[in-house]
């Protein structure tokens, strides 16, 4: 069985109107690893998850998205976002419309980059629509308390080297 695909055209205003980009879900094991990674970057960026945002649906998922990567370290942030353009291919040509992997020739306009993260974050979360609430709760909780162990971990008493 295929992979989940989607197409995406621009239709704003601006340089990228009209252009045909085709998203492609990673693999289970490749989006696995990769929200790990993510989980990961985000508790070292010092995110904690706000249980209200399961009461939000995509929406608050979405919003949690936006501080997640917001609290990472610029280079985690890079790599992770880098991964999911992975997943974004163009169709430059109508005629032949076999998708390409994009160039950053492909692309003109700072808010596509932005539309098209959002598209594919979109396609790998979708399945938490109906289960958000069952699914972000436990997430929230276990990020909380992985936080808290953070915290209370203990420290060396002797001083850092300088």
């Amino acid at each position: 069985m295929a992979l989940k695909s989607i197409e995406y055209s621009v239709t704003e205003e601006g340089e990228d109107l009209g252009k045909v980009f085709v998203i492609t879900r990673m693999s289970a094991f490749d989006a696995d690893r990769w929200g790990r990674h993510v989980l990961h970057a985000a508790i070292a960026g010092g995110y904690r998850a706000v249980a209200d945002d399961a009461a939000e649906g995509m929406g608050g998922i979405a919003e949690a998205g936006m501080r997640i990567f917001g609290m990472m370290a610029p280079d985690a942030a890079d790599a992770l976002l880098d991964r999911l353009m992975q997943c974004v291919r163009i169709i430059r040509d109508p005629a032949h419309p076999t998708p390409q992997p994009v160039i950053p020739a492909d692309i003109q306009e700072i808010a596509t980059v932005g539309l098209l993260q959002m598209e594919a974050m979109k396609l790998h979360t979708d399945f938490f629509s109906g289960a958000s609430v069952f699914i972000f709760l436990p997430v929230a909780q276990l990020l909380l308390a992985v936080g808290e162990d953070a915290r209370n971990a203990p420290t060396s008493r002797a001083p850092s080297p300088a």
